[in-house]
């Protein structure tokens, strides 16, 4: 049954192009592909990705045709999707599609990009490879019930990743297929508790997502073959509980997975963004006294409740803690990659703020999911006095959007100390043309440092 499916799904895929995509999805996958760059850019010079990266740089015979964004050395598209893929997931910034509850296009875009550099293609088939393997991962996760502990980077993002750069190659629909099949048997079983824990293999998710799903188009060109229910039998029994086939054609065309996605404006889970949203929202209007607090009520729905129930150990972990996040924007009036520092957790007032803070499970929120992702803080002081914000919409979502400005000034705070702002604009003006850029090495290029 569900070979049927997934062979209409490559179908659609197959014949993808600009000319039939609305031009409002063109400029929106932009900012998408714009967004994850930045947040790449970001972490490409983390502790651990400086390490990684130093180890799969000598040559070994391999040709170095691919860029890692931020980084100035080059590598084999393999290694530039792997590094890249784990510089844009260790800040927590990246964006995310809740009906998918993942993150598509950390899964996608270091592998397209790579490609597309390697062999100097157009901006077009760029954007085609980001739309379509977009399509296809959220569609997977959509018709799938991930098992229960399961980290959702890792299991569809493989196929979703190895069809949007079968795409770029302008395979055939029983090619996809094909490469669907042989995708799926390298599907990831990642436990999802790495991240709340703080526990950093989880941001080497994403880089091995990206790693598979080109190695499975290599593959493929090389003649290697799977079982044709393979796909079928990963989605319907191992990494998941339930498969529904019919949802990964349901309104092919009519709607874009692309479209629905969410940006952050905090490098944090998402989960948190809502009571954090409520809170700016606060302390926007009101002078509180930090001392006169008494206690903190956050409702919100059952993930965002669960994830905040353990004492962060790190920041990595501090980054799912509502409680510690409530208490660092109380104490430094935000949250971005420079107030999330070791050094927070070891203040003693950040520990004794989260203390106050109690979360409340609420079914009404819960019902509203995934469309929404909802929050009500309510701040008691010692006087009596309240001070309350609900949101049912997160800055960024589908329903309150971050503008192409907002995107936009995000990228040139992450790119900008790394690869310089007179790169990061040049990059910025380009991509507004990118669909006409014939070739994108010299695109691309704006992403690396400037030597010397």
């Amino acid at each position: 049954m569900a070979q049927r499916e997934l062979l209409s799904l490559c179908e659609f895929l197959s014949g993808m192009n600009l000319a039939s995509i609305p031009i409002y999805l063109i400029e929106h996958a932009k900012l998408v592909l714009l967004d994850t760059l930045g947040v790449i850019i970001a972490g490409s010079h983390s502790h651990e990705v400086n390490r990684i990266a130093k180890g799969l740089s000598l040559n070994n015979g391999q040709e170095q045709t691919a860029t890692c964004p931020g980084r100035q050395e080059r590598f084999h598209p393999l290694n530039a999707a792997l590094i890249s893929g784990i510089s844009g997931s260790s800040l927590e910034y990246e964006e995310g599609n809740s009906r998918a509850m993942g993150h598509p296009a950390i899964q996608i875009v270091p592998a397209i990009l790579a490609s597309s550099e390697a062999n100097n293609l157009t901006g077009e088939r760029l954007l085609i490879g980001l739309i379509a393997g977009y399509e296809a991962a959220s569609r997977i996760s959509r018709a799938s019930s991930i098992r229960k502990g399961l980290h959702p980077t890792g299991t569809w993002g493989v196929v979703g990743c190895a069809l949007g750069i079968g795409c770029i190659y302008k395979r055939s629909p029983e090619s996809l297929a094909e490469i669907a099949n042989i995708a799926s048997s390298y599907a990831l079983s990642p436990y999802v508790k790495n991240s709340f824990a703080g526990k950093n293999v989880s941001s080497t998710f994403a880089g091995i997502t990206n790693y598979l799903g080109l190695l499975s188009n290599i593959f493929f060109a090389s003649g290697i073959r799977a079982e044709p229910s393979s796909f079928k039998i990963t989605f319907s029994q191992f990494v998941s509980e339930n498969f529904d086939p019919a949802l990964l054609c349901e309104n092919l065309g009519k709607e874009y997975a692309i479209r629905e996605n969410y940006f952050k404006p905090y490098p944090t889970c998402r989960f948190t963004h809502p009571t954090l949203d409520a809170l700016k929202a606060i302390l926007e209007k009101e002078q509180i006294n930090l001392d006169d607090i008494h206690h903190i009520k956050v409702w919100s729905f059952k993930a965002a409740v669960h994830t905040s129930s353990s004492t962060p150990v790190n920041i990595e972990a501090m980054r799912f803690s509502t409680p510690y996040l409530v208490a660092a924007m109380l104490l430094q009036g935000k949250i971005d990659l420079e107030t999330l520092r070791n050094e927070v957790l070891e203040d003693k007032r950040i520990t004794d703020l989260a203390s106050k803070v109690e979360m409340i499970y609420s079914p009404e929120y819960e019902s509203f999911r995934p469309g929404q992702n909802p929050a009500k803080i309510a701040i008691q002081m010692k006087d009596g006095r309240e001070f309350t914000h609900e949101v049912l919409n997160c800055w960024g979502d589908p329903l309150n959007p971050m503008s192409k400005e907002a995107v936009s000034e995000k990228f040139l705070c992450l790119a900008g100390p790394v690869i310089g702002g007179t790169r990061a604009n040049q990059f910025l003006d380009k991509l507004n043309n990118l669909e006409s850029e014939n070739h994108v090495q010299p695109l691309v290029a704006f992403l690396q440092p400037k030597q010397g």
